[in-house]
């Protein structure tokens, strides 16, 4: 059996002020063409098929489509929603996409697959918290007691779901959180892990009787030793933060035969417009840099001046495209960030879905939404 897992697809994402909703389609045309010259027989997408709860049209769009032209492929395809999808959002289209060979999974389950005349057991354990469980984890508000609680919780889930592999069939547990041990990128791994780790599952906490594990949330490709086994992380499929840059971007084709241990092939993907990192002097070798033909995403750090002119800003910007950032590093203690849209800053309900999101791990719900703009509202008043 030939498994394609991949994970982090993150569409409707933005770099700074600019959408990456035309790479992302690029990337899908290039996952439909690897699976079917690879005659793939199932893909697993391990999480975060979206960047935020409410997605936009288009990325609604790029998502609908790659499920018809799998579909049209005969290619069961196997979804676990990760930290940044809605779970309610996904759970809604279940009852159509199920008859079209799509199985998505909101919250922890199993699913057995028949195909080409070889079977799967799949256990799927999408992004839990206490709120989409609808159950209380933590008993303390002890940061290495909540690790530890969250970990048991996980371990217990996956105990159960995988009480349901056979021998007779191939058998694969797909994840959307962080193994600890796994090395993460700055950038959209925003959550608790960052300022605490509790949402970290130990790997002895892992299923140690799959034929294969496949990761979602981390986005370097990476593989952890879980007991006798190994978790795969397949990565993002592009470059999403400053601190991606230069990371080979792939899929994973995971052959299994009974009886065998798994053998993984990456495949690795086009990259449509990298991310660069520009440190120069002054201002005036920013300018001339600019002048220089290129595709990319473009940070630059000027190190030795502590203004910048608006002429020189917008000097650059006539020059090059693609200017996510300009910093000034000559005072190290107070770096001076200029956004490319002159300054702009985030909303009232910007601000409150990041905050959100950094103190619980999860994006607000839409309700919590409608909440907070009822009370700004009141306020406004």
């Amino acid at each position: 059996m030939k498994i394609l897992h991949t994970a982090d697809w993150h569409l409707g994402a933005y770099l700074g002020n600019f959408s990456r909703i035309d790479e992302q389609a690029i990337f899908l045309q290039q996952l439909l063409c690897i699976t079917e010259e690879n005659d793939i027989d199932i893909v697993i997408v391990a999480g975060d098929i979206y960047d935020t709860l409410n997605p936009s049209a288009a990325a609604e769009s790029l998502f609908y489509n790659t499920m018809a032209r799998l579909s049209e492929m005969k290619i069961p395809v196997v979804f676990v929603a990760g930290n940044h999808d809605s779970a309610e959002r996904l759970g809604a289209i279940i009852p159509v996409v199920s008859e079209l060979g799509v199985h998505i999974f909101s919250e922890p389950g199993f699913i057995e697959i028949n195909t080409k005349g070889q079977s799967a057991v799949i256990a799927a354990m999408p992004f839990v918290s206490e709120k989409r469980l609808n159950e209380a984890i933590f008993t303390t508000g002890n940061e290495a007691t909540m690790q530890k609680e969250y970990s048991a919780k996980v371990a217990s889930i996956f105990e159960n779901l995988t009480a349901n592999f056979r021998p007779d069939a191939t058998n694969i547990a797909v994840g959307h959180f962080h193994i600890a041990g796994g090395e993460t990128s700055k950038g959209l791994e925003r959550d608790i892990l960052q300022i605490g780790g509790v949402f970290a599952v130990h790997p002895n906490d892992m299923p140690n009787n799959a034929d294969y594990i496949a990761m979602g949330h981390l986005h370097r490709a990476q593989k952890i030793t879980c007991g006798d086994g190994l978790a795969h992380y397949s990565g993002s499929p592009l470059p999403y933060s400053l601190s991606e840059r230069g990371q080979p971007k792939s899929v994973n084709i995971v052959h299994i035969s009974s009886g065998q241990n798994a053998v993984i092939e990456k495949v690795f993907l086009d990259c449509p417009k990298p991310i660069e990192l520009w440190t120069v002097a002054t201002a005036a070798d920013a300018i001339e840099k600019c002048k220089q033909s290129s595709n990319a995403y473009k940070y630059i750090v000027i190190t030795d001046e502590h203004t910048i002119s608006t002429y020189d800003i917008k000097e650059m910007k006539r020059l090059t495209g693609s200017i996510v950032s300009i910093e000034l590093s000559a005072n190290e203690q107070s770096m001076s960030e200029i956004n490319m849209e002159s300054l702009q800053v985030l909303s009232p309900r910007e601000e409150f879905a990041s905050f959100y999101e950094t103190a619980k791990g999860v994006p607000p719900t839409t309700q919590i939404i409608k909440i907070f703009d009822e009370i700004l509202t009141q306020e406004e008043s």
